[in-house]
């Protein structure tokens, strides 16, 4: 029994102890944490300082650009990490609060920069789990701190996986799901905001799901475009990125691959734009371990149909 506690304790420690051994964090100024910008060409975001040999996932900036939220995966586990620019200099990341305790998985930040939006596979008793689980719940930055999080609650929530939500900003809701009734393995849905509730959600569709796993929708604030991954034949690896945009129909156009230049022959997800419309986010893991990287948004302007520019 001690020596099961002792091992507990050591896990359970881990994040920290790895925090502890780089005790001597750079002093970054300026934007993007100091970072100089990429081109047109992927690069891997602030190397040896966010992105290490650890692997790392989502990722998210605060509206104003204030703060930096990245996910980091140890032991299997997801803990969410957070760096704040105070008089111009970005602080040591720290742990979210409630990232251990609710078991923060993966997540996008609202438009409003302020609104977290993660899954998580605590089991909700009222709604049950089927297999893997995994549900949607929401926390908000106010002037005090983070609230605690809620779950999302009905319809969207089910006893399946349900994850990846990205909210534009009128607060429609976008994510995948693993439930039955789809195209599918994993399905994207769109859930309305309207009088103030989320609508059930309807599954986007044959033109974009396949009998393929689709997931990580990022939804553009405005809803023009979107950004998804899925592991549809024809892709580099195992899986792309692919965008889609609106029609003036307001159906969503044939999705394009995202190219050789976001895409490689390994994985590609977790899509994500800065607030102030600069640079596309998204991981791979082209060089064997899961890093963030960073490109110039162009990409995503260039990719746009004539008829809708």
């Amino acid at each position: 029994m001690k020596r099961q506690i002792v091992l507990l304790c050591i896990i359970v420690s881990l994040p920290i102890v790895l925090c502890a051994q780089k005790n001597t964090f750079p002093m970054l100024k300026g934007e993007y944490l100091g970072q100089k910008p990429p081109g047109t060409t992927p690069e891997v975001f602030a190397p040896g300082i966010i992105c290490t040999d650890i692997s790392e996932g989502c990722s998210g900036w605060g509206n104003n650009m204030e703060f930096f939220i990245f996910q980091r995966w140890i032991n299997r586990n997801s803990y969410l990490y957070i760096t704040h620019q105070v008089n111009g200099i970005w602080t040591k990341p720290e742990l979210i609060p409630y990232a251990e305790k609710y078991q923060i998985g993966d997540f996008t930040i609202a438009p409003d920069g302020k609104t977290l939006i993660f899954a998580s596979n605590i089991l909700i008793e009222e709604i049950g789990s089927e297999g893997e689980g995994g549900n949607i719940w929401i926390m908000e930055k106010t002037e005090t701190g983070w609230t605690e999080p809620k779950q999302i609650g009905k319809p969207i929530n089910t006893k399946y996986h349900d994850s990846y939500p990205s909210l534009a900003a009128n607060k429609n809701l976008y994510f995948f799901s693993r439930k039955p009734g789809g195209f599918g393995q994993s399905d994207l849905y769109l859930s309305k905001f309207v009088n103030g509730q989320y609508e059930e959600p309807v599954n986007l569709g044959d033109n974009l799901n396949t009998e393929h796993h689709e997931w990580d929708p990022y939804i553009a604030p405005d809803e023009s475009y979107m950004i998804f991954c899925s592991m549809m034949p024809g892709g580099l690896g195992e899986d792309d990125l692919y965008i889609t945009y609106r029609q003036k129909d307001g159906t969503w156009g044939k999705p394009k691959h995202l190219g050789n230049e976001i895409n490689s022959e390994k994985s590609d997800n977790r899509p994500y734009v800065t607030p102030d419309g600069k640079y596309f986010f998204f991981t791979s893991t082209r060089t064997g371990n899961r890093d963030i990287y960073w490109v110039d948004v162009k990409i995503i302007e260039d990719s746009k149909p004539e008829h809708l520019k």
